[in-house]
């Protein structure tokens, strides 16, 4: 069992990570850029669209662990290996986004 001051420490991370302004104002644009840009069932995503976005959600999901693992131990490799895994996964999903947009039909 971890000590009450890890435990402590991870749920003042996670506290202050979700509910930051910066954070809501971002979930806000994107929620109303998908409004705007959503055409309904017009158009539908190709059947390859799970395979493409796959890898970048297998990053983000690394990055998303190496919070978690960071705020119960201190390692020097840690804060590193999240920030990598974030930009790349994040690069990665973008991209698949924007084949699947475009490839859509």
């Amino acid at each position: 069992m971890p000590h009450p001051s890890v435990i402590l420490r991870l749920v003042g991370f996670a506290v202050a990570a979700g509910l930051t302004a910066p954070a809501l104002i971002t979930a806000g644009l994107l929620l109303g850029a998908g409004r705007i840009s959503d055409r309904g069932d017009k158009v539908q995503p190709p059947w390859y669209s799970a395979w493409l976005l796959l890898p970048g959600s297998f990053l983000l999901a690394g990055a998303a662990a190496m919070c978690i693992f960071g705020a119960l131990v201190q390692f020097s490799l840690i804060p590193w290996t999240m920030w990598v895994l974030l930009t790349s996964g994040g690069l990665l999903w973008m991209a698949a986004l924007v084949l699947v947009r475009s490839h859509s039909h």
